[in-house]
């Protein structure tokens, strides 16, 4: 499907989605005081900044690796290939509407390494979900020992009670696996019968992506990996803040960096333009806002870090999918999906 067509077909959303990053840019700037945001950035350490960028960067080698834990039941992957699928479907984020980097990331590794697009789908589900819950127990444990805000104490809840349910539903599915492996045989079954083996193929692929959920392989290591991954993002963000001239001492840096990585984490999930452009501007406005950082600098803030995610992952993405000799047509691309 043609992205103009995705657009015809879905275009409530697609105009929501502009007016949400329009609406937020136009309120978190329309007051800017040029000659203090040019202090601001002129004043960054470009080494501190460089180092965050770096991590940043690295922190991408992480996820591929864990990608490929999560993929393994369905094959093997080197964790290069996944490292530069993760890389596209970022810069797909960035330049495509409705998120559908993590669509062309599927489709890709689907593509080149010949596995159902459905199971690569059902991986990445796999990794969003480790990523939420694993989000909500590090936010729930902080805001329990750090309340900054009143609104810390429902975050609390919500990670402590997430750890919960994860964990009571992990041990249910995991001793009812047969019935529900079962089950998928059955209905897999019921569709060759039927004449639609495609369909067969692809909810074992599902069933086989999502299982990882509760017969997760190595999953000391898949937690081990997770977290690491939370750290390099806290002290992407701690770098960034040490870079700029806010007077921040280790403590404050510490505090305004876990709500800072909050609430660009939350910012996530609010529909917006390509890039998360306006959303997660807003979401780092609010955070500075608590620490009475001054206006005008905290826009220079939120710019520069917005501008080094997409200055980062945009050409990389761009490289490794021209590298591979593909496009962002996704039409074609799936059309050279395995069957």
């Amino acid at each position: 499907m043609q992205i103009v067509e995705l657009i015809k077909e879905h275009p409530w959303k697609f105009l929501i989605s502009i007016g949400v990053s329009l609406g937020l840019v136009y309120f978190s700037f329309k007051d800017l005081e040029w000659e203090p945001f040019w202090q601001a950035v002129i004043s960054i350490n470009y080494w501190l900044f460089a180092s965050g960028a770096f991590l940043l960067v690295f922190s991408n080698v992480i996820r591929a690796a864990r990608w490929k834990i999560l993929l393994s039941p369905q094959g093997s992957i080197k964790t290069n290939h996944l490292f530069e699928a993760t890389m596209m479907g970022y810069m797909g984020n960035n330049v495509l509407p409705f998120r559908l980097g993590e669509v062309l990331r599927a489709m890709v590794v689907s593509k080149r390494h010949h596995l159902k697009i459905s199971g690569v789908g059902a991986s990445i589900v796999v990794e969003r979900a480790l990523d939420m819950v694993s989000f909500l127990i590090l936010a729930g444990i902080y805001a329990t020992l750090v309340p900054t805000f009143e609104s810390a104490r429902l975050l609390a809840i919500l990670g402590l009670t997430a750890l919960f349910i994860i964990f009571v539903l992990g041990v249910f599915v995991n001793r009812h696996h047969a019935k529900f492996q079962v089950r998928v045989e059955t209905w897999s079954q019921s569709f060759i019968d039927g004449g639609h083996p495609k369909r067969a193929e692809h909810l074992v692929s599902i069933f086989r992506g999502l299982e990882t959920l509760w017969r997760m392989p190595k999953p000391f290591i898949v937690i081990l990996q997770t977290g690491f991954l939370w750290l390099l993002y806290f002290m992407v963000t701690f770098l960034a803040l040490a870079a700029f001239d806010f007077g921040l001492d280790v403590v404050d840096l510490w505090k305004v960096s876990s709500i800072l990585l909050v609430f660009t984490t939350l910012s996530l999930s609010v529909p917006a333009a390509p890039g998360y452009v306006g959303t997660y501007h807003g979401a780092v406005l609010a955070a500075l806002m608590i620490f009475n950082i001054e206006n005008d600098a905290a826009k220079a803030f939120a710019i520069v870090m917005h501008l080094m995610n997409y200055l980062l992952y945009t050409p990389m993405g761009a490289w490794y999918l021209m590298k591979a000799g593909l496009t962002l047509d996704l039409a074609r691309a799936r059309d050279d999906l395995p069957s």
